[in-house]
């Protein structure tokens, strides 16, 4: 067998196994291969050994249409993308940096310092009481991390899981305080 025998044959399997795939998706999609479907006549067979090879040319030309067509409406959404990114920034600009600033847009933003629930929730956590300030919530937190730090707690998994957990629940209320109290 030659070597364009057999690349025309290899062509034509990895066709069929496209044709396969579109077939599957035009039946998950409803439609069939029947007269009413879009693959009826002599598109309706699957199989590329049943193609002439006119058929087949046909079909590629087809596929390298649909493909060209698919990667012009992509380069045209990107465009439109690229279009109102550059509007955006044009308005962005107009505005100032004084605009940006008061409206939050800029890159400055203030870290989110939690909800009066989370708050309550980290002073109880590190067993302070609500309001106090950054010095005695930062020892609170290093005295029970001195008593329930995971290291001191090797002896028994069980207990370094809980151990782990409550540290990182104690550094979790630690670091929502510092942000709120700093």
């Amino acid at each position: 067998m030659s070597i364009g025998r057999r690349l025309i044959d290899l062509a034509r399997a990895e066709l069929n196994a496209l044709l396969e795939r579109a077939a599957e998706s035009d039946d998950e999609d409803g439609e069939g291969e029947g007269e009413g479907g879009r693959r009826g006549g002599a598109r309706g067979r699957t199989s590329v050994e049943s193609m002439t090879d006119d058929e087949l040319l046909a079909e590629v030309e087809r596929r390298r249409r649909v493909r060209e067509s698919a990667a012009e409406r992509r380069a045209a959404r990107e465009e439109a993308d690229r279009m109102r990114e550059a509007t955006a920034e044009a308005e962005r600009a107009a505005r100032g940096p004084r605009a940006d600033a008061r409206s939050g847009a800029g890159p400055r933003r203030r870290p989110n310092t939690g909800t009066s629930d989370d708050l309550a929730r980290a002073y109880a956590a590190l067993e302070v009481k609500p309001g106090s300030d950054f010095e005695t919530v930062r020892r609170a937190y290093r005295n029970l991390m001195r008593k329930y730090h995971p290291d001191h707690h090797t002896a028994s998994p069980e207990k370094q899981r809980a151990a782990n957990e409550l540290a990182q629940k104690l550094t979790d209320a630690y670091k929502l305080l510092e942000r709120r109290l700093r």
